[in-house]
C-alpha cells in the first residue's frame, strides 16, 4: 500500500524494504547512512572538517512524533527505487515453452500471481538389461559373471535427463523371454532402452526383438562412433526404443548422445546446456578417419594452464568414467588430436 503522506522539501518518510514510497519521493536512502537527531525542524547543511557541506538535516513525517535525521551518504534521484517494469515489463515473455522449471522461477512467477502454468509429464522409460553373465548388484557373481551395472547408471542418467526410470528383472539370454519382457516395457512406459549382451549373438536377437516390437521398426543399426558402434535406433509405433552396447562405457556415451537428447524431445524441453571447458591436450590421441571417437579425459593445472590427460581403459571398465572429469570428441574426419592441442572438454 502506498505511503499516505506527502513530502515537502528537506522532508524525508520511513519506507520498509520492498515497501512503497510517497508519491513524491525520488529516491531512498539507507537507514545506516542517516542519524537521529531529534527535533522538528530541518537543520540544512551541516559543516565538515574541510569547510564543505557534508551532512544535511531533514525532517521526518511521521504518523507519530516527527523527528529530524543527518544524512551522511548523498543519493542521486531513483536511487534504490524499483520502478515499475524494471523487473518485468507487461507483454515480456516470461519462461519460454520447453523450459525446465527452476527454484528462482518459481518464485519468479508467484510474484506474478501465477499460481498454475502447463507443464509436461515427465516420460516413463522403461529399462531391460539381458544376458545370462548378469546377476543382481547384491548377488556374489560366479565364474564368468558380472553385476548388473547398466541398469542403476542407466536409471541415474535417465533422472539427470529428466525422466523417470522404470527397472524390470534381467532378462536371460533366450528370445522368448527377451520378446515378452520387451513387449511388457514398452506397452508399460513412454520409451524403451535395451543394454543388450557383448556378443554378435546377442546383438542379433537384440535387433530381431526390437524389429518386431512395431512399425516402422529400426532406423539404424550400428554407428560410427567409438565407444558404442553396436547401437540400435529405432522407433516402434510412436515410441522410441534404443538398444545399447553391454558394455559400460560404450552404454553411457551412448545414452549421452542419443536417450538423453529423446527424453527431452518427449518433455518438450530444450536442449539440455553442456558446461565445456577449454584445455590442452596432454598427449597424442589417434583415431580412424570416417569414425567420430570420444575420448575420456582427467583436467590437470600445469604451471597456471588446464591440461586434459587421456584416462584410456577398455569399454567394459568403468573406472575410466570414474577417474575422468569429461570427453573430448574427435571428428570424423580427423586423424587424432596432436598433443599441445587446445581441445574442448565436455564435462560430466
Amino acid at each position: 500500500e502506498a505511503a499516505s503522506v506527502r513530502l515537502d522539501e528537506a522532508q524525508c518518510a520511513l519506507v520498509h524494504t520492498g515497501g512503497m514510497i510517497p508519491a513524491d519521493a525520488d529516491a531512498v536512502v539507507m537507514v545506516e547512512h542517516t542519524q537521529r537527531v531529534g527535533g522538528t525542524e530541518g537543520k540544512g547543511g551541516k559543516q565538515g572538517k574541510d569547510g564543505h557541506e557534508d551532512e544535511v538535516s531533514v525532517s521526518v513525517v511521521s504518523l507519530f512524533s516527527p523527528f529530524s535525521i543527518e544524512i551522511y551518504r548523498p543519493v542521486a534521484v531513483g536511487q534504490n527505487v524499483i520502478q515499475i517494469g524494471e523487473d518485468v515489463r507487461r507483454g515480456d515473455l516470461v519462461l519460454p515453452a520447453g523450459h525446465q522449471i527452476r527454484p528462482q522461477d518459481i518464485g519468479g512467477l508467484l510474484a506474478l500471481g501465477i499460481i498454475e502454468i502447463d507443464a509436461a509429464i515427465a516420460p516413463r522409460v522403461g529399462i531391460l538389461s539381458q544376458g545370462d553373465e548378469v546377476v543382481a548388484p547384491e548377488e556374489t557373481p560366479g565364474p564368468g559373471q558380472v553385476r548388473d551395472i547398466n541398469s542403476y547408471t542407466l536409471a541415474a542418467l535417465t533422472r539427470r535427463a529428466g525422466g523417470v526410470p522404470v527397472l524390470y528383472p534381467i532378462v536371460p539370454d533366450r528370445l522368448e523371454a527377451l520378446e515378452a519382457a520387451a513387449r511388457q516395457a514398452l506397452d508399460e512406459n513412454d520409451m524403451l532402452v535395451i543394454s543388450a549382451g557383448s556378443s554378435v549373438s546377442y546383438r542379433d536377437m537384440t535387433a530381431q526383438v526390437i524389429q518386431g516390437l512395431g512399425e516402422p521398426g529400426i532406423l539404424v543399426h550400428g554407428v560410427s562412433v567409438k565407444p558404442g558402434k553396436p547401437t540400435i535406433l529405432a522407433l516402434c509405433g510412436d515410441k522410441p526404443v534404443c538398444g545399447l552396447p553391454g558394455n559400460p562405457v560404450s552404454a553411457m556415451v551412448i545414452f549421452d548422445l542419443f536417450v538423453a537428447p529423446a527424453i527431452r524431445l518427449l518433455l518438450g524441453a530444450q536442449a539440455a546446456a553442456k558446461t565445456q571447458v577449454p584445455a590442452r591436450l596432454a598427449r597424442n590421441v589417434a583415431s580412424a578417419t570416417g569414425r567420430e571417437d570420444y575420448v575420456q579425459v582427467r583436467l590437470e593445472t600445469r604451471e597456471g594452464e588446464q591440461w586434459a590427460v587421456p584416462v584410456f581403459g577398455k569399454s567394459n571398465l568403468i573406472y575410466t568414467l570414474i577417474r575422468s572429469d569429461g570427453v573430448i570428441r574427435i571428428p570424423q574426419d580427423s586423424n587424432g588430436v596432436a598433443q599441445g592441442s587446445w581441445v574442448t572438454v565436455e564435462l560430466h
